[in-house]
This record gives C-alpha cells, structure tokens and sequence, in this order.
C-alpha cells in the first residue's frame, strides 16, 4: 500500500523531474570568463585570499537553499503554507547575509568564472525566496513551480562554482536521500 508521504514524494519527484531548463538569472556577458577546468586554476596569493572570503558566503546561500527546498517539501507533502514561515525569514536572512558578503568580495581573475556562479546562485535564491513569501496556501502547485524553477536553478550554479575553485561543496541533490525514494516509489507504482 502506498502511504501519503510516499504519493506526496512521488508528485514532487515527477515535477522535478518535468520542469522545463530554466535560462540563467540575470545573466551578464560571460566571454571573458576563464573556462579551463578546476584542476588547471591557477592558485595564486589573491584566489587563495578569495577562497578563504568566499566561503562564509557560499555557505550561507547553501543554508538559504536547503531552508527553501525544505519549505517545500513542507508545502508539498505536509500540506503546509510557507508565507510566514520562521524558517522562510532564516533563509531571507541568510541571502542577505551572503548578499553583504559577496559585495566586499573583490574576484581576482582566476576566481572570475566562480565569482560568476555565486553571484547567479544568489539572484537565483533570492528570486525563490521572494516567489516563497506568496505561497500562502498549501499544495499551491503553480505558486510551488515558481519557487522551484529559481531554486533550482540556484543549485546548478552552486554545483558549478563548485567545479570553477577547490574549497567549495554541494550535495547534489540527485545523490540525496529523497531522489533514492522517488526513483524507488516510480518503479514500484503501476
């Protein structure tokens, strides 16, 4: 017998799976950035100092993303509106934060192609959490799609600033806990 949480995982895991690719936020003209792969990145004095500002930053738009792909679990399966949420203004609050930190941040030229994705991670995340704050009713698919499209989004450019400099982890979100559910529930459904 297939139990609510499992029907709830399933819907989710499908529209995941059927949202369309989404064009870059806000993107710039990115000719100019360094497209060798991370294991030719040149670690200089400055990209070392980079990496070491960076990271307070990328770890809270990493927290601000894992509180948002939380709320809508909660909005999906729980049934929960998240407008209003506690946990919707910790998010809130953590962008700003990392938005504070990534403006002092100055990249030097080895750490542009990174310093791009970050930036693009956080325009992303703070469209979802703009897009969270008017799904104020449960199971509000429409609403729920337009938090998903940018936080996914987000998670791609969080997955590439990850590829552009070492020092840098995200958990793919196809290797967690849920994606194993999903892809279990969708075998298992007639």
């Amino acid at each position: 017998m297939i139990g609510l949480a499992d029907r709830a995982a399933r819907r989710l895991g499908d529209r995941l799976e059927s949202l369309p690719v989404l064009p870059r936020v806000g993107v710039d003209d990115i000719s100019g950035l360094p497209s060798e792969p991370l294991r030719q990145v040149k670690i200089d004095d400055a990209t070392a100092a980079y990496v070491a500002k960076m990271r307070d930053p990328f770890e809270l738009l990493r927290q601000a993303e894992a509180q948002l792909a939380g709320l809508l679990v909660l909005a999906t399966a729980g049934g929960h509106a998240i407008a209003g949420h506690p946990m919707l203004e910790l998010a809130a609050e953590a962008v700003k934060q990392a938005e504070d930190g990534i403006q002092t941040i100055k990249a030097p030229p080895p750490a542009l192609h990174h310093y791009h994705h970050v930036v693009q991670a956080l325009r992303a995340i703070a469209q979802a959490t703009a897009q969270a704050r008017r799904v104020l009713r449960p199971r509000d698919d429409a609403a729920i799609d337009a938090v998903l499209g940018p936080l996914r989004a987000a998670h791609q450019n969080l997955l590439w600033a990850t590829t552009a400099l070492p020092g840098f982890e995200v958990v793919a979100l196809s290797q967690a806990c849920c994606a194993n559910h999903t892809a279990t529930a969708k075998r298992s459904s007639p």
